[in-house]
């Protein structure tokens, strides 16, 4: 992203971003810095869409959600990065089916070679011996060498796969989210259109941690941090490669299930519920115990809607379960 201002422009932006994230208690990273100045000059219109749907839902920014959109609107490594493991892995594809079809000519070749010389070694031509004697020395040279061959192709696919392994877990790091290992936003939009061009059904579950603004006000956001990641342990849990497990915001997930029915859906959602409220938090420094915490969730159905209709619908959801008395499970049928 690159910026035109005036010395005067940039010193008053920077007023304004140490202003926005003095208001909601931000701490001033880079990623944070450079999210809130795009925002601010208005350079990206998506950006600024969103955030501003956020500021007027009054929900409390963090490290997470700017992180989340300084990925999705403002990271050129992240879609450069993207590009490059597709196209290593294709490249390495290509190259590993070139590797079986060289192996398989060369192999071929040795046959037919080794059945041809035996017929001439055989034959009964005095006068060509020496000859045959030289040609059979020289492919059987050849056949040395091109076993050398087949030896360094072989050389050669492994240390591919070794490759492609450090690629995969390049990929992975892209996708899941540190704190939490459950998968990152971003991520969730591929998943879905594999799962909807194949015609899988898709419910969606919304979820949210009830009143966690104060119980991180409370305890800081150290401990929030384990928190959190262990409520989203205990979420993933309940998934396990059934689905996606997503985490959209700082105490909010989403759960996507393909194929599977909206009452199986409705009866995961409760073994979350019930399984998060369960949950016992110790103080490593006092030893006391903390709050129970619990989760309001929602769930949807993608019927004609596209994803982010899915995923608003469970959001609301979520909304109607908390203003039911929270700890619960709203399901919207209209």
């Amino acid at each position: 992203m690159k910026y035109h201002d005036s010395m005067a422009q940039a010193q008053q932006k920077m007023t304004e971003v140490c202003w926005f994230l003095e208001r909601y208690n931000l701490p001033p990273i880079p990623i944070n810095y450079h999210t809130v100045y795009s925002f601010i000059s208005k350079s990206n219109d998506a950006l600024c869409e969103e955030l501003e749907g956020l500021l007027a839902a009054d929900d409390k920014l963090d490290n997470f959600i700017l992180e989340n959109l300084f990925n999705r609107f403002l990271s050129e490594q992240d879609s450069s990065q993207k590009e490059l493991i597709q196209g290593v892995s294709k490249t390495m594809e290509t190259m590993d089916t070139s590797i079986d079809q060289s192996s398989e000519t060369i192999n071929k070749y040795i046959a037919t070679l080794d059945t041809s010389l035996i017929a001439i070694d055989d034959a009964d031509v005095s006068e060509a011996k020496q000859l045959i004697a030289e040609l059979i020395n020289a492919s059987y040279e050849l056949k040395g060498s091109q076993q050398q061959v087949n030896e360094s192709l072989l050389q050669a696919r492994q240390e591919l796969k070794t490759c492609q392994q450090k690629l995969l877990k390049i990929e992975k790091q892209r996708q899941v989210d540190p704190l939490t290992g459950l998968y990152k936003e971003t991520y969730m939009a591929e998943k879905a259109a594999v799962w909807v061009e194949q015609g899988k059904s898709i419910c969606a579950i919304a979820i949210d941690i009830d009143d966690f603004n104060d119980f991180n006000e409370k305890y800081g956001q150290a401990v929030g941090d384990v928190v959190i990641g262990k409520v989203a342990k205990k979420i993933r849990s309940y998934v396990q490669d059934s689905g996606l497990p997503i985490r959209t915001k700082g105490k909010e997930f989403i759960i996507l299930l393909p194929d599977v029915s909206l009452q199986t859906a409705k009866e995961i959602a409760e073994r979350m519920r019930t399984g998060v409220e369960k949950l016992k938090f110790i103080s490593s420094r006092s030893g006391r115990r903390l709050p129970t915490l619990t989760i309001s969730l929602g769930i949807s159905e993608l019927g004609n809607n596209n994803l982010n209709q899915l995923t608003a619908a469970a959001r609301h959801s979520v909304a109607r379960a908390k203003l039911q008395g929270k700890n619960n499970v709203f399901f919207d049928p209209s």
